[in-house]
């Protein structure tokens, strides 16, 4: 398959790319706030991901993948890929509706990072390294800092939720990795994957007419095109020059984004507790990626693909 990643792409450009999707994640809270909030959680992201795949679709078809998409399609690997894509939206809902948001966004968000790199330790697809542990640990305080003083509780089931989600999200993130490494570009891997988890979610959106209304066709097009299609190829440019755990770890720029899109648009009140948290996510974020672009600091496809001419 034809690597439709850019030759010049670089660690750090790419840290870049998945920071720009994270800050697009963090829309969506605030976007279904607005416009539809009484919308039903596995609705919404059913919808969400059989627009953005449909439009991952387009966007690979337009690059001129259209074959690769077809044949990544026949690959196991993309279906375990999807089923994981599709396992993430269904866990993480479950996990909100039953541990509360705050809870199992931690739970979720905090322990994906750490999965990511672990799981793609074990898989060989590279050591995260003490730098990467070092930000994910300051990042994880942040976000505990963050939700301190708006816990709500919440039941065991839901709690394991939402751990099976950030377990979901580590599968897809490493089998991502891995698909792009060996050849595939990588917002095309993620065409093809997302659609397989969007056939997956096809029942729940079955009866639902909100999304019949202006306000909600509008939710659905900002959920489906700018914080899945937009935002899963900036993060495909981050797949094949970065570390699954790398990755993880960037994309906890998401629930610091949406909290400060809670406090500026919705008014959400906000403790000096969690003001201090949302800089320390920011701030390991930061030094994740000035690590990412120091001097000499090469792709890992790069290393990889050294390895394998010696």
């Amino acid at each position: 398959m034809a690597d439709g990643t850019p030759p010049h792409t670089t660690p750090r450009r790419g840290a870049l790319a998945v920071l720009g999707s994270a800050a697009l994640f963090g829309t969506t809270g605030t976007a279904r706030a607005i416009l539809v909030p009484d919308a039903a959680g596995t609705a919404v992201a059913s919808l969400r991901l059989l627009v953005g795949a449909a439009g991952l679709v387009v966007v690979a078809i337009a690059r001129g993948q259209g074959r690769d998409l077809a044949t990544l399609w026949r690959r196991p690997a993309v279906w375990a890929m999807g089923a994981a894509v599709a396992a993430y939206q269904a866990l993480f809902f479950v996990g909100t509706a039953r541990a509360g948001v705050a809870v199992a966004a931690l739970i979720a968000l905090g322990c994906a990072p750490f999965l990511a790199g672990l799981l793609g330790w074990a898989m060989r697809e590279g050591a995260p390294g003490w730098r990467w542990a070092g930000a994910t640990a300051v990042a994880v305080v942040g976000l505990a800092l963050l939700v301190a003083g708006n816990l709500d509780g919440g039941d065991a089931l839901g709690m394991l939720a939402a751990l099976g989600a950030a377990g979901a999200y580590a599968v897809y993130t490493v089998l991502g990795v891995r698909l792009s490494r060996s050849g595939g570009d990588g917002p095309t891997v993620l065409a093809a994957s997302f659609s397989v988890g969007a056939l997956l979610l096809v029942p729940y959106v079955i009866g639902a007419s909100w999304w019949l209304t202006p306000a909600g066709l509008g939710l659905v097009l900002w959920l489906g095109v700018i914080t899945t299609t937009l935002a899963y190829v900036l993060f495909g440019i981050g797949l094949r020059v970065l570390q699954p755990g790398h990755i993880a770890t960037l994309t906890l720029l998401e629930p610091a984004v949406a909290t400060l899109l809670g406090i500026v648009v919705l008014g959400e009140p906000i403790t000096a507790l969690g003001w201090v948290g949302c800089l320390l996510v920011l701030g390991a974020l930061a030094l994740l990626g000035v690590a990412e672009g120091r001097p000499g600091r090469r792709p890992v496809a790069s290393a990889l693909e050294q390895e394998e001419t010696t």
